[in-house]
């Protein structure tokens, strides 16, 4: 009887011993705190050069550590330049760092400097991979790249590199956005658009990670399941020889659902996938991005709090957000890092898991130009 009490009473001590481990170090949290933004890109609204209270909240309250820009934008090449410019040097005056400045510029459909605001057309992935020509390719790449560089853009959301091999897909084949079907053309000209780019001093993102090319559906619009369509072995090839030769920036995941990767959820809120598949199988070290919070297929199913948590405790590093304004007019942004803030304090979140995060975050940023 005595050895059973005194083993019930060692088995109380062990767990409140394990628990008093679990609970999260104050001074660690505070540390955190200043650097939670820097996991952020957002986009606002608005072309405005100078000030307004919504980017000054974003850069300056909130820390966020990039900016997305959308064609709500731009007006043109010298309104864009200024714009850069006043938002790199207010993050600057706020934080002391340097700041992401984003944009999909694929070519081709997806290209936000666009021949509507004054820039000249661009090739489509789609048109390049039919020319089968890596040397036009890693040129359009440098005249994207100098494009870019010019108006004061450092990170290229691209190249796509999902495999096209679905020809019914809407959103990655429909809209020319794959170099093809067979995953070594893929590979061979994302690499040369990557060379591109980096040529001009342009960051990059190799996506969508673990492959969109297998879809009936569009992950903007809603829930997005690619059990039965996913080919691995295709769709892998192209991450697995980029990562090797060190020619990946960033990978961005995609929002589509696998039950034989993660049965419970989709991509960009996988551990399985994130943590255990691209950073522990694939080896990557770098930063992962996430595609848009705020599409269907995951504001619709977690909101965005929950779904920033998810995200970071996957292994994600930075969290995209495209339209920073909720229907309410309240920040998207704000409504994340209150969620990543109370997931530290309760010990949901591992703080450990945000240091990374920060760290990968800080070496990209220590890349630019």
């Amino acid at each position: 009887m005595r050895r059973l009490v005194t083993a019930s009473l060692l088995g109380i001590l062990l767990a409140a011993g394990c628990g008093a481990a679990l609970a999260p170090d104050g001074a660690r949290l505070a540390a955190l705190e200043r650097e939670l933004g820097s996991l952020l890109l957002v986009g606002f609204r608005g072309t405005e050069v100078t000030e307004t209270a919504d980017r000054t909240k974003l850069l300056c309250e909130l820390r966020v550590g990039g900016v997305l820009l959308l064609g709500r934008n731009i007006v043109d090449s010298d309104q864009l330049t200024r714009l850069t410019g006043a938002l790199t040097t207010q993050s600057a005056a706020c934080t002391s760092r340097k700041l992401l400045v984003a944009v999909d510029a694929e070519g081709g459909n997806v290209m936000r400097l666009a021949p509507k605001f004054g820039w000249p057309a661009t090739f489509s992935a789609q048109e390049l991979g039919e020319s089968n020509d890596f040397v036009l390719t890693e040129l359009e790449a440098r005249r994207i790249g100098a494009m870019l560089r010019a108006v004061g853009i450092n990170w290229d959301l691209a190249p796509v590199v999902d495999v096209g091999y679905n020809p019914a897909n809407p959103v990655i084949v429909g809209a020319a956005r794959s170099f093809g079907a067979n995953p070594q053309q893929v590979t061979e000209h994302a690499r040369a658009f990557v060379q591109g780019l980096r040529a001009e001093g342009v960051l990059t993102a190799l996506k969508h990670f673990p492959g969109h090319g297998s879809s009936f559906d569009d992950t903007h619009l809603g829930f997005t399941d690619v059990t039965d369509t996913a080919s691995p072995e295709l769709e892998l090839a192209p991450y697995r020889a980029l990562i090797a030769d060190g020619a990946a920036d960033s990978v961005m995941t995609a929002h589509v659902f696998n039950k034989r990767l993660d049965e419970q959820y989709p991509a960009t809120l996988s551990r399985a996938t994130v943590n255990g598949l691209l950073r522990g199988e694939l080896a990557f070290k770098g930063v992962v991005v996430s595609d848009d919070l705020r599409m269907g297929a995951i504001e619709r199913q977690y909101g965005i709090g929950e779904a920033a948590v998810l995200a970071l405790d996957a292994g994600v590093d930075v969290l995209l957000i495209v339209d920073d304004r909720l229907p309410d007019g309240s920040s998207a942004t704000q409504l994340a890092l209150a969620a990543i803030r109370r997931a530290l304090a309760k010990g949901t979140l591992d703080p450990a898991r945000v240091e990374a995060a920060i760290d990968r975050v800080r070496a990209l940023r220590s890349r630019l130009p």
